[in-house]
């Protein structure tokens, strides 16, 4: 029977709690079949999850463990991913202690060689980057999922997995013994050592780098400001490379290769752990009392899956492929992967988008996956030479970058960005894009924008959206209105879930009877940022990407724009619709 740690870890500054077992209806003669399964409690999983109940199919979340995981494990969150949090209603609890930045620093023996500034703007919500250890973003997404009536089946461990064209069976091993869960989807969130991905015998394809990174949490009353810290060839570690990072609660981060001639039980040796804190605190001249948080090891990978859909079964996040955390690439990549797929999952579950729509979230998300391994093994190469080579070329640049700008860009560290789906065969590009000068583009995510900058509260244009696809009608042209709401209409008739936004300037009074909000452009700031004049309309899938934009042209294009991210010319799963309290 599966035994999970039921000690709860020690920290200074978060309150584990021992999650129980509950025994499940399948343990007591009952087998309800489930449509869709999430296996892994962490980050990605609870993303999922609370997603794909927002988008009307509520899931069960396994896990294995009995509480969140240790330490601060992915501690930096971009504003990419605090804006899909705000999709769930999350991002306000994220914030909640967190720290914000937008700066980098790298030093080279005592000489900053290079600074790095986060774009970020006005229109912004959310800082370029936000700082929260990885075990209090767990605690708010499972209190997320307690007020969406998700059920978190804990200390479960998935042991046998049968799959076919009609669902999955899966055994799960428990401490009060064995049982069979029956679902239609599962999705596979269970991180880098995943046991879907054992079970099934898939292997990663890519490049495993020889190189180890450790990882200590310390708490330190250090006053220096939030950002990325970079010391190449400290006196303490000659040759290597040494990251800095505040944390909120008092926490300091120090993340530092281990050389190749130190075992892992050497490099977790608490004595020489101690050594490499003291040794960098002197280094900065940081005379402090300090203690030891918390430890780890990792390897910075650029593996991934050749396919993370794989029949009934789907990988996401680390589950799907690993990636090296220089440039916060890991969770952050993983929770864009969530929020690509819930809506097209929960679309084919409601019976309204072909299974088809599981072959896109491969192509968007590999792609995405294949471009950021390329990136990271840049970042990979400078922050840990793989070999000889590599290491004479990396000291080269940075012996230049004391006293030269030519070379400063090479130690760009490349922060995860959002991902652009122009290429996607969910996307439209309208005979009329030409017309754009400015706004985001046919794929691109939609960009949030301040109406009023110096009004108190402040206005963003996500404000007023909501689940399902999105319509942005600009202005109140009559024949433009009156097109969108007669197919929206029919789309809803067909059980679609999509929305009517109607934007129009500070002069203009008439509403669309059928908008579902309307927003005046007080200041004609979204006008601008979108790049549109009146009459223009965007459409945005579930994610928040755009299908499609055009203007200057009554006829509608709504109908088939949205059929087409939905995959609609292939066959649908007709399944009874669920009913959602997100939805409702």
């Amino acid at each position: 029977m599966h035994q999970p740690e039921l000690t709860p870890q020690r920290s200074s500054y978060f309150n584990y709690q021992i999650h129980p077992f509950v025994q499940p209806p399948e343990m007591r003669g009952a087998a309800p079949r489930q449509p869709v399964v999430v296996v892994g409690a962490g980050p990605n999983g609870l993303l999922v999850a609370l997603d794909l109940a927002r988008n009307g199919a509520r899931p069960i979340v396994i896990e294995a463990e009995a509480q969140v995981c240790g330490g601060s494990r992915a501690v930096a969150f971009t504003r990419r991913t605090l804006e899909i949090f705000e999709q769930v209603g999350a991002s306000d609890a994220l914030l909640d202690g967190a720290l914000l930045w937008d700066k980098g620093r790298s030093f080279y023996r005592g000489h900053m060689v290079h600074a790095l500034q986060v774009p970020g703007s006005i229109d912004d919500r959310f800082a370029p980057m936000t700082n929260q250890p990885q075990n209090v973003m767990e605690k708010v997404l499972l209190e997320r999922a307690a007020t969406m009536g998700i059920e978190v089946r804990w200390q479960t461990k998935v042991v046998g997995l049968e799959s076919d064209h009609a669902g999955v069976h899966l055994q799960l091993d428990t401490p009060a013994g064995e049982y069979t869960l029956a679902c239609d989807w599962l999705v596979a969130c269970d991180g880098a050592r995943s046991a879907v991905r054992r079970l099934q015998n898939l292997r990663f394809e890519g490049r495993a780098y020889t190189g180890r990174f450790a990882i200590i949490d310390f708490r330190v009353p250090l006053g220096a400001p939030t950002g990325r810290r970079c010391y190449f060839d400290p006196p303490w570690l000659p040759g290597y490379a040494v990251l800095l990072h505040k944390a909120p609660y008092g926490i300091w981060r120090l993340d530092y290769q281990v050389p190749d001639d130190v075992s892992d039980e050497e490099a977790l040796d608490p004595a020489r752990l101690r050594s490499h804190v003291q040794a960098h605190l002197d280094y900065i001249g940081a005379d402090l009392p300090w203690e030891i948080e918390w430890v780890t090891l990792y390897k910075p990978n650029t593996l991934s899956l050749a396919r993370y859909n794989h029949g009934r079964v789907l990988y996401c996040g680390d589950a799907a492929h690993l990636l090296p955390v220089f440039g916060v690439r890991g969770v952050n990549t993983g929770v864009q992967d969530g929020n690509n797929l819930s809506w097209k999952l929960a679309s084919v579950i409601r019976g309204i988008a072909s299974p088809a729509i599981l072959d896109t979230y491969t192509e968007e998300r590999l792609a995405d996956a294949q471009q950021i391994c390329f990136e990271a093994a840049r970042s990979t190469r400078m922050m840990a030479p793989p070999s000889r080579g590599f290491r004479i070329l990396r000291d080269a640049v940075l012996q230049l970058s004391v006293r030269n700008e030519f070379t400063r860009p090479l130690l760009h560290w490349r922060t995860s960005r959002p991902i652009d789906y122009a290429e996607s065969a969910l996307t439209t590009v309208d005979a009329t894009e030409r017309r754009f000068a400015a706004g985001p583009r046919p794929g691109a995510p939609a960009r949030n924008v301040c109406v009023d900058p110096e009004a108190s509260p402040r206005t963003w244009l996500f404000d007023v959206f909501g689940p399902g696809f999105q319509v942005l009608a600009f202005g109140s042209d009559e024949s433009m209105l009156q097109a969108v709401s007669a197919d929206v209409a029919a789309l809803r008739a067909d059980g679609i879930p999509i929305r009517i936004v109607q934007i129009r300037r500070a002069h203009d009074t008439r509403s669309c009877v059928s908008a579902d909000a309307v927003m005046t452009d007080s200041l004609g700031r979204i006008f601008s940022a979108w790049g549109v004049t009146e009459g223009a309309v965007y459409v945005l899938r579930p994610d928040q990407h755009v299908a499609a934009r055009w203007t200057d042209d009554a006829a509608t294009r709504v109908s088939a724009v949205v059929r087409k991210a939905l995959c609609r010319d292939a066959p649908l799963e007709r399944q009874p619709n669920q009913p959602s309290e997100a939805l409702a």
